[in-house]
């Protein structure tokens, strides 16, 4: 997971829930995705308009990383966990 935001407390309930997190400092689309194709992210949490973000996806062959927004990052993993532990394996 690509955590576009520098919010210590975001990212450590994340990692309690069993996520790993890469944390970009800034919110800019392309160091986003440029993060989460490098990563093999599942998930971008980011602030703001993902249009931008899924576009850049795209174009980098990435489609399927879903974005989400940071505040409800956590209940998205709660809620993909089954799902992503089964992609992963």
């Amino acid at each position: 997971m690509v955590l576009g935001v520098a919010e210590p407390a975001i990212a450590r309930e994340l990692r309690d829930l069993g996520a790993e997190v890469v944390v970009v400092d800034g919110t800019d689309p392309a160091a986003l995705v440029s993060a989460a194709v490098q990563e093999d992210a599942d998930v971008i949490g980011a602030t703001g308009p993902a249009e931008a973000i899924t576009g850049l996806l795209a174009d980098n062959g990435a489609a399927e990383v879903a974005v989400v927004d940071v505040l409800r990052i956590a209940a998205w993993v709660v809620d993909t966990a089954g799902e992503r532990a089964h992609h992963r394996s």
